[in-house]
């Protein structure tokens, strides 16, 4: 997992852009902080999860020679 960071200020909208590094995030949560004169928070990856709806499976015979052509 690739970590990465994002800003959010207290009340507003979801968090839309990662930040690749925590200095990165810390820069922009100073700007915005400074902007809006709310408290910003630099929010760190956890975890993740994804659902994996299908797996494939080619069944198709292989010739004599184990080969599908």
């Amino acid at each position: 997992m690739n970590t990465f960071y994002m800003v959010f200020v207290e009340g507003g909208n979801s968090p839309t852009h990662r930040h690749t590094s925590e200095e990165s995030a810390e820069k922009e949560a100073k700007r915005l902080a400074t902007l809006t004169k709310k408290k910003v928070w630099v929010l760190a990856t956890v975890k993740s999860f994804e659902l994996d709806l299908f797996k494939i499976e080619d069944c198709r015979p292989l010739d004599e020679n184990g080969l599908p052509f």
